[in-house]
């Protein structure tokens, strides 16, 4: 499966790793697996899509995504998402989806990466 998932119970963050082609279902599937179920809802995320082809990605499937997503986001202490990339075709899909995000009603601080040392220190993890 293209995007690997580990989950930190200590650190309280999912960590989601994109190998090969992420397509949109596998966005939603993850979405509905992680988040869905209200337990890790609260926890930080980081996407690293730095190795990954996010070339399939669609307006509508991101859509989709960011819908499903925003309704999990818990109405408490604010939580983060980091989305790192290696592209500049990365870089345009991740910024479409946090703005979708945000237009679904959103509460996650979202930020897109170059770096991953900067995008583990936003997080507050070692580098």
């Amino acid at each position: 499966m293209p995007l690997r998932v580990e989950v930190d119970p200590e650190r309280k963050i999912i960590l989601a790793t994109g190998e090969g082609v992420v397509t949109d279902q596998e966005l939603l599937d993850y979405v509905e697996e992680y988040l869905g179920g209200g337990d890790l809802s609260g926890f930080d995320e980081l996407f690293d899509l730095s190795e990954a082809d996010v070339r399939d990605l669609t307006y509508s499937g991101l859509a989709a995504v960011a819908a499903a997503a925003a309704a999990t986001d818990p109405d408490q202490d604010p939580v983060k998402i980091a989305i790192l990339v290696s592209e500049t075709r990365g870089m345009g899909v991740s910024r479409l989806y946090q703005s979708l995000r945000e237009s679904k009603g959103g509460r996650r601080h979202t930020r897109v990466f170059w770096d991953p040392i900067e995008t583990r220190e936003w997080l507050g993890l070692d580098p």
